[in-house]
């Protein structure tokens, strides 16, 4: 009788053609049912879209109708800096017949599978057992739908997937294919290339000289040219970016702020936060597994004897990733935020990582029971059971499992009416809603706490006066502020929600003082001018949203009678 011991070194851990269909067809069907399931929480309204969708993917409704957001410098902003492939991609996409918002929703799980695929074959490179391979999949897809980066299907949704690629095709040394994929991640993920490129200059010096690496570098190094050189040579008409100085003098990049990331903590600030940490923010625990890897290599396991040479692609990745990571911090913003040079490299080390470790683990003990007794084969099949728990059910059962960031709303009666209005209204509001509003009804909002993005100068120096003239105008009691505001900026609706005049609420405007103060003292005095014209005026209230005409609010000439 074969033992359970046998069955898994049979089928689990020997290379054969069969048995890397049989395993590949297995992490393809995980990742694929993963992908369903997101499917359930992206189709589950009307409006449903990425978190990032809101800021990444709404301009996109220009190509369905060009004429949608007319001299709005939100829309142009995010529509410049969005990179060339990722746009074009939505492009033929709209012009295929499919809305950009449905393709935000079925590009995750495709984009998941193909991944899958590559690093399958990239684990198989590197430790020649296809149960490996599979486990890395497996741990690898949990971790990116444990957080928004693939569900958002915004640029850094394609990261793994061209990161992956770009190694196994290094691994494989097939340089058209892996150049070609180079020019891939400067067209949808710049950041990406950095990483690539750093790790063709350490397979020149590391661990021996190539020839070939000479080549790879060369031909890489030119694609990246290539493609990065609009980058260098064009101007950003919302350009400069801060510096690292402004941003330290500006509430924004404070904690609690829009784009907060100076931290005094100094564990929080190199290692946790989005923006200028070194870890990822979610990951399952079976990752901790990959802790262990130094330490059983020492010991000289089995199956970890069988790690190959390429096997050091992935100490090369964790380098240059780091490399990059320091780049940005020393050229801080130039580069972008540090975090997008290692965050998603290391869910691609630990996750092969792990899966080597938990299936060694494995394979350690199946080898104490590998006699055909009963009791021996109960206690392996145990084994197998809680591997399969641990791998396969235990991530499944998280709460932060497919916690992918998505924004449902239900204010149908609200997106309906303002979608009946002329496309080029414009919107005013200090309420969070004012987020979704671009989205959901194809108008413009004159700002918004998601769109108020500070690292460009020439972007956020428009931005922010926008702000300070509405918190200004929707608090003072002075009707001819108020009036003189929605003049200067051409609105025609004004949005306000149930905490809107609510000294105590917690604004995200916060980080606007003394501004806020002024505007919060005024509000203890007296009613604002808005609040007292907010029965008069409103248009539609939809749970707790209250539009407010802003025609209506120019022809007031006598509070008194609504107060």
């Amino acid at each position: 009788m074969k033992t359970i011991a046998a069955w898994i070194n049979d089928y689990g851990l020997r290379s054969t053609p069969k048995n890397q269909r049989i395993w590949l067809t297995a992490s393809l069907g995980m990742a694929a049912i993963y992908g369903i399931l997101f499917w359930r929480i992206a189709f589950a309204g009307p409006y449903t879209i990425p978190d990032d969708g809101r800021q990444h993917l709404f301009w996109m409704l220009r190509y369905v109708d060009p004429s949608f957001f007319p001299d709005d410098i939100i829309a142009d902003y995010f529509q410049s800096v969005a990179p060339a492939g990722y746009k074009a991609l939505y492009w033929l996409g709209a012009h295929l017949g499919l809305h950009p918002f449905l393709l935000s929703k079925l590009l995750p799980p495709l984009v998941g599978i193909v991944g899958t695929a590559y690093t399958f074959y990239l684990a198989i490179a590197i430790i020649p057992a296809p149960l490996v391979a599979f486990t890395s999949t497996l741990i690898l897809n949990q971790s990116l739908w444990m957080w928004d980066e693939l569900a958002s299907a915004t640029p850094k949704a394609f990261n793994i997937l061209l990161m992956v690629a770009f190694l196994f095709y290094l691994v494989r040394q097939r340089l058209w294919p892996c150049a070609t994929v180079v020019g891939l991640q400067g067209l949808f993920y710049p950041q990406t290339i950095f990483v690539s490129i750093v790790i063709l200059g350490l397979r020149v010096v590391w661990p021996q000289h190539h020839r070939s690496a000479w080549t790879f570098l060369g031909v890489g190094l030119f694609v990246a040219t290539i493609v990065l050189l609009p980058y260098a040579m064009g101007t950003s008409p919302y350009g400069p970016v801060v510096t690292v100085d402004q941003a330290r003098e500006m509430a924004e990049f404070q904690p609690g702020g829009r784009n907060a990331f100076f931290y005094d903590n100094p564990l929080r600030y190199w290692l946790f936060s989005a923006r200028s940490g070194l870890l990822p923010p979610v990951v399952p625990v079976t990752i901790c597994a990959a802790l262990l890897l130094p330490l059983l290599h020492r010991l000289r396991l089995p199956l970890l004897k069988t790690i190959t040479a390429d096997g050091i692609i992935l100490h090369q990745l964790g380098l240059a990733s780091i490399i990059m990571f320091l780049a940005s911090h020393g050229l801080l913003f130039r580069l972008h935020l540090p975090s997008r040079y290692s965050r998603h490299s290391i869910k691609v080390i630990v996750a092969i990582a792990a899966a080597m470790v938990l299936v060694a683990l494995l394979d350690v003990a199946l080898r104490r029971l590998s006699r055909p007794h009963l009791w021996q084969q109960a206690i392996a099949l145990s084994l197998v059971a809680g591997f399969a728990t641990i791998t396969v059910g235990y991530p499944s059962l998280l709460n932060s499992f497919l916690n992918v960031v998505y924004i449902t709303s239900n204010r149908t009666a609200l997106y309906e009416y303002l979608q009946q209005q002329p496309k080029d209204i414009r919107i005013a509001s200090l309420a969070k809603e004012a987020e979704n509003i671009p989205t959901f009804t194809g108008r413009s909002v004159l700002v918004s706490p998601g769109h108020s993005l500070a690292y460009h100068q020439g972007y956020y120096s428009q931005i922010r006066p926008r702000i300070l003239d509405l918190m200004a105008a929707q608090y003072s009691p002075d009707l001819t502020q108020l009036q003189s505001v929605i003049n200067n900026y051409d609105i025609d609706f004004w949005l306000v929600d149930e905490n809107s005049f609510n000294p105590e609420a917690r604004q995200w405007f916060q980080q606007f003082e003394p501004e806020l103060a002024n505007a919060i003292s005024q509000l203890q005095q007296q009613p604002p001018a808005l609040q007292r014209l907010l029965p008069s005026c409103t248009v539609i209230s939809d749970q707790g949203k209250a539009l407010l005409s802003a025609q209506c609010l120019l022809e007031a000439t006598n509070l008194t009678r609504v107060e």
